[in-house]
């Protein structure tokens, strides 16, 4: 079935500006959000709104989701479930855990719609500029389908595997981000703290072999005090707790991931969970009675 129209359902930080690329690249776009003003403010962009998941899932030849919780993913998910048909294609770009997407990978196909887990890394810039990476887990023939949908939104596809090895990666790097920042952190409050200018460390990272272009961005926010949500500590904290129910089950130790989601938690209790990620560092601030800058 050829793809032409496209539903949306989760306009967030992401789902809104990904939604807006897809009209760009020439699909027909449908959306929906459970706050509608969200979805209402699109109109001016020529994309359609539905009043419904359901009613949106039966006027579309695709749906996205892009919502931030598992809970948000099942509830969404069981209203489209009514009026999905054979041929559709689901694509989820959330982040939740594997065994929801294998489910939600079972029930569907058992209408006959094809389905993609699709995480995406790049935060809200990237969906805003159409250059997100998107991980993603599904048949060869669901990723044939969904390529046009996933180069409207992204420069990069990781075909990862079957379905759930794309949710499967996402943890995994979002684990690895959280250590990278805490990291980044730590280091520049304590050079601070020492009398030494912040700036040189940053400096010194990023002409060495551990400099990351993630550094740049992040370390640009920190020196100027910039924590405009991006994306936020209580998303981490929700993938952080993921990420080690999932390392439970497979019995994997990942103590660095169970010390940083405590980090996390200590950020959502000074009241930061609203915050881009890099905010986590003022809680810390605030304990040594210093500032980076």
């Amino acid at each position: 079935m050829s793809i032409k129209r496209v539903g949306f359902l989760g306009m967030g930080t992401m789902g809104a500006p990904m939604a807006k690329n897809l009209k760009k690249k020439g699909f027909e776009v449908v959306v929906w959000n459970r706050s509608p003003a969200r979805a209402e403010a699109l109109k001016a962009e020529g994309i359609v709104v539905a009043k419904s998941p359901a009613e949106l899932a039966d006027q579309v030849d695709a749906f996205c989701t892009c919502v931030a919780t598992p809970e948000a993913l099942m509830s969404v998910s069981h209203e489209i479930f009514d009026t999905a048909r054979r041929g559709q294609l689901f694509i989820d770009f959330s982040t939740v855990s594997v065994e929801l997407v294998k489910s939600l990978a079972s029930s569907f196909g058992a209408l006959g719609v094809d389905f993609a887990d699709a995480p995406v890394t790049g935060s809200r810039s990237g969906a805003e500029k159409g250059t997100l990476v998107i991980m993603t887990g599904c048949s060869e023939a669901t990723l044939a389908r969904a390529t046009p949908i996933f180069q409207a939104v992204g420069e990069k596809v990781v075909h990862c595997g079957d379905v759930g090895a794309g949710t499967q990666v996402k943890l995994a790097g979002n684990a690895l981000i959280a250590s990278m920042l805490q990291s980044f952190c730590e280091g520049m409050l304590l050079t601070k703290k020492a009398g030494v200018d912040p700036r040189k460390l940053l400096e010194v990272v990023q002409a060495s072999g551990f400099r990351s272009p993630y550094f740049d961005f992040k370390g640009k926010a920190l020196l100027e005090r910039d924590f405009t949500t991006h994306f936020s500590i209580d998303l981490m904290h929700k993938d952080l707790s993921l990420f080690l129910d999932n390392a439970a089950t497979h019995r994997v130790p990942t103590p660095t991931a169970a010390s940083l989601r405590e980090t996390y938690n200590f950020a959502r209790a000074a009241g930061l969970g609203d915050k881009d990620i890099t905010a986590v560092i003022t809680a810390y601030e605030t304990l040594v009675g210093e500032k980076v800058t």
